[in-house]
């Protein structure tokens, strides 16, 4: 530095004169990227609509409990418990919204949005479903929308803006549907199944999702009857009027068709159910805008008239037994008959051609019935009254 200060003095001006440059350029830019892509953390706000609910933050204080018609904010990390007892509702800062049904655990994982209104990015919403079932509703897309995704054990959803959605999961699969709008992108070990309006999807524990189907579905096992009588309880009610004479269930070949036949001989007047049943207790999905029921039937005799003196007593019958969202439990009642008398009613009965295979849908018992079903219980199919001879060969009950 002593034998050749010149070089030095040129050399502390262009080092200072290349730190001006970096400030004068890189600091408008930095502020530039910072303005663009600056995240700042949201909450959201969780209600509890029946019972308790536990409310875990993710540090600081211990799980809270959270009671029916109480609501709190709740910031991404925390986890939200709702037992088999309690329901609740999250509200999120794009007024998305997610229900936790009975039995549901979910880590609200992340909750960011940018930081300025001329940000970059998208706001992101990223659920964790550990166990349980959700409905959401994602929010209209604004010019920036919202990236919102559900994780579960088997797969990752990408949905769509302005959307309805299902997730159901436990430990061996996953279920996704799109319900009446949006889009959904299931991916999972390395391959994506898209959903379209009204479809569904299911995801097995290190499969890929498999093909996407329609969103009906058959809550009833061994519909066809074709796997004999699994699935099926089957028994025969007296009643209380002193009969012995029980009805036979058999599995038959009938006109090239699988079914099961119905029978009951000498009876002599005495009352008798020869019964097909099979246990449900299943919720409904949220929403529910169809269920309907179909088989294919055939009454082949009967020795009581019409449905019997009071409407309830027919060769062939299906009985659903169901329960709102109350808990008050009801029933749907349809028969078949191809025998009448004007003095015996038919109440709840359709007549059919004798001895010929009837195809019977029912209508849509969610606008029809005077109690919306919110857990179907059972259902029933049997012959009932004094002799019979009936046969059906395929029953579903179907929901959307």
């Amino acid at each position: 530095m002593q034998r050749n200060p010149q070089r030095v003095a040129w050399l502390v001006l262009v080092l200072s004169f290349a730190f001006f440059c970096v400030l004068a350029v890189g600091g408008p830019l930095g502020v530039r990227w910072y303005v663009a892509y600056a995240e700042r953390r949201n909450e959201a706000s969780v209600e509890s609509l029946v019972g308790t609910i536990v409310v875990e933050p993710p540090l600081g204080r211990g799980a809270m409990p959270l009671g029916r018609g109480r609501s709190m904010s709740v910031s991404e990390g925390t986890v939200i418990r709702a037992d088999e007892t309690s329901e609740a509702v999250i509200s999120f800062a794009d007024h998305s919204f997610m229900r936790l049904f009975p039995g549901t655990t979910v880590r609200l994982t992340t909750l960011r949005s940018p930081r300025f209104a001329s940000g970059r990015v998208a706001p992101t919403v990223h659920l964790e479903l550990l166990a349980g079932r959700i409905k959401l509703g994602t929010a209209l897309s604004g010019e920036s929308g919202t990236r919102f995704s559900v994780e579960t054990l088997h797969a990752l959803a990408q949905l769509d803006a302005d959307g309805s959605y299902t997730i159901v999961t436990n430990n061996e699969r996953s279920e996704f549907t799109v319900n009446n709008r949006g889009h959904a992108w299931i991916s999972a070990v390395g391959e994506e199944v898209v959903l379209e309006p009204r479809t569904r999807t299911k995801v097995a524990l290190g499969e890929p999702p498999a093909q996407a189907v329609d969103a009906a579905r058959n809550l009833l096992v061994n519909g066809d009857l074709r796997d004999g009588l699994e699935g099926w309880r089957s028994y025969n009610d007296q009643g209380t009027d002193g009969g012995d004479v029980d009805g036979t269930i058999e599995q038959v070949l009938d006109e090239g068709r699988p079914a099961v036949l119905f029978r009951r001989v000498g009876g002599h007047g005495n009352h008798c159910q020869t019964v097909l049943e099979q246990a449900l207790d299943q919720v409904l999905p949220d929403p529910v805008t169809s269920l309907v029921v179909r088989a294919t039937v055939k009454v082949r005799y009967q020795s009581l008239a019409g449905g019997g003196y009071l409407s309830s007593e027919y060769p062939l019958m299906i009985r659903l037994t169901y329960r709102d969202a109350y808990d008050s439990e009801a029933e749907w009642v349809q028969g078949f008959y191809y025998r009448a008398d004007p003095e015996t009613p038919t109440m709840y009965g359709q007549q059919v051609p004798q001895d010929r295979w009837v195809l019977f849908e029912s209508p849509n018992l969610i606008e029809t019935l005077p109690v919306t079903p919110h857990r179907v219980i059972r259902i029933r199919v049997y012959a009932s009254g004094w002799d019979y001879e009936s046969l059906i060969s395929d029953i579903n009950l179907i929901v959307e």
